[in-house]
């Protein structure tokens, strides 16, 4: 067993981890805080511990940075890091203190100034040249100029259209003498006058047909094909109800009971047969089973069994019984026979 001067946790511990460190409740951030004053002392009690507890961590982490030896790599990486940082820092400040005295009036404002002036410069020349071409629009009659490249494009237009507009009324003019009634209105009146010669000649060809047709007798001619289809249908069903009459007929003179129903009562009457002979073996089996005496015989293979069965346990009872007498004379107290 391990001895209380060795376990291990009775070692030597940093100050820092000897400290035990305060936590807020779980239940703190969900909880109703409440109003009244007892409920303001104690969050800002909390908040008191909180910043202890901020402080009491940053005291140790000073503690333990400024109780190290031997740095580690990572540590002087960092440090490198931080002088470098500190370096840039410093350097704009050094900057931003010295631009406070520069005139900038004075200096142009560096490159930006230069980029400002020209771009300045630039767009006063353009606005200059824009003035000049103004100026000189100004004295132009567009009216007589023709608008240019535009004008004479609407002008071209008109004209076309112009024109147009005149071939139309010239064919309207044209048209206003042409009978349309003698001129049959063109291919649509021909088109029309054919449609009406074929239907009228179609309903010419229906009327005669129908005529035709009154003086048919439908009786006599058998309806045509629907007709002698009937009649071949007809005799067909007639000559087989004749058969059905002449067999039903057949079958009035026939004893049924002398016929023995034919195969059928062939069969019911060897099931009859069989089925009696099977009853008078099942009666004889019972009136011979009426005489046997049970208790004499011993029910057979279950008696045999059962007898068997207790003769065993009745002499097992008996062992137990004389076992049982044996140990009644021994002396547990004494373990010494009398």
């Amino acid at each position: 067993m391990m001895d209380s001067q060795n376990d291990p946790k009775y070692d030597f511990k940093a100050p820092e981890d000897n400290i035990q460190k305060w936590k807020p409740k779980s239940y703190e951030n969900d909880a109703f805080q409440g109003v009244s004053p007892f409920d303001f002392a104690m969050r800002q009690k909390n908040e008191e511990k909180k910043r202890k507890e901020r402080e009491r961590e940053a005291k140790a982490k000073m503690y333990s940075y400024h109780s190290k030896g031997v740095s580690t790599l990572a540590e002087e990486n960092a440090k490198a890091l931080n002088v470098a940082e500190g370096a840039r820092k410093n350097e704009a400040r050094n900057l931003k203190e010295e631009a406070k005295h520069v005139n900038m009036a004075a200096a142009g404002f560096g490159v930006e100034q230069a980029s400002r002036n020209s771009d300045f410069e630039r767009e006063k020349a353009w606005k200059e040249n824009k003035k000049d071409e103004i100026e000189s629009h100004k004295h132009v009659n567009m009216a007589a100029a023709g608008f240019g490249v535009e004008q004479a494009a609407r002008t071209a237009d008109f004209e076309r259209e112009k024109a147009w507009k005149e071939e139309q009324r010239r064919e309207k003019a044209a048209q206003k003498d042409v009978n349309m009634a003698a001129a049959g209105f063109g291919v649509e009146q021909a088109a029309r006058t054919a449609d009406f010669e074929r239907e009228k000649a179609w309903k010419e060809e229906q009327r005669r047909e129908k005529a035709a047709q009154k003086d048919v007798n439908m009786a006599a001619a058998g309806f045509g094909v629907e007709q002698a289809s009937r009649t071949a249908d007809f005799e067909r069903e007639k000559a087989w109800k004749e058969e059905q009459r002449r067999e039903k007929a057949a079958q009035k003179d026939v004893n049924m009971a002398a016929a023995g129903f034919g195969v059928e009562q062939a069969a019911r009457t060897a099931d009859f047969e069989r089925e009696k002979a099977w009853k008078e073996e099942q009666r004889r089996e019972k009136a011979a089973q009426k005489d046997v005496n049970m208790a004499a015989a011993g029910f057979g293979v279950e008696q045999a069994s059962r007898t068997a069965d207790f003769e065993r346990e009745k002499a097992w009872k008996e062992k137990q019984r004389e076992e049982k007498a044996k140990q009644s004379e021994f002396d547990m107290a004494r373990a010494i026979f009398k």
